[in-house]
């Protein structure tokens, strides 16, 4: 996951709403995410779950902002480019979604991709997250100030649900 981001190029990067220059250093990134790994689920910052391919990595999804027992907000990356707008990755988030549901006991699943970025708007939609909002942000600790599309899931009905 680590090697996906630093290894993007600057226009992937963007596209991601992602700016390099926020990066912390591979070791202190990977020494971070080893850490957290660690913990128990109810004192987790973030969680990850790898996607393999025929035997080969080729994406994650993560949650993070978790409310063990209520919610999360759930990110997703198809790292390989010629495996996109086939279905793969609708297939892999849904089911990293209701993984990640599971074990975290989540009533409800938000998402919020850069939203000039098609590819993950247009899975979410797919998977039944219901569109919430469009607004300005800096989203996460990696990110420009952007518009972000809000998406909402209410795992329990299997529907989406409003703020």
């Amino acid at each position: 996951m680590i090697d996906y981001f630093l290894g993007a190029d600057e226009a992937q990067l963007t596209a991601m709403g992602v700016d390099r220059k926020k990066f912390p250093t591979r070791e202190t990134w990977l020494e971070s995410v080893l850490l957290d790994h660690e913990r128990s689920n109810s004192m987790k910052d973030r969680s990850y779950l790898a996607w393999d391919y025929d035997g080969a990595l080729v994406g994650h999804s993560s949650i993070n902002k978790i409310k063990v027992g209520e919610e999360a907000y759930i990110h997703l990356h198809l790292w390989v480019g010629n495996l996109r707008k086939a279905g793969l990755g609708t297939r892999y988030f849904q089911a990293s979604a209701a993984e990640f549901a599971r074990v975290f006991g989540l009533r409800r699943l938000y998402c919020e991709p850069y939203a000039e970025n098609p590819g993950p708007n247009h899975v979410l939609l797919k998977s039944g997250f219901r569109f919430v909002k469009r607004y300005r942000t800096v989203p996460g600790a990696h990110t420009f100030e952007q518009d972000v599309n809000r998406y909402a899931f209410d795992t329990s009905v299997g529907s989406s649900d409003g703020e």
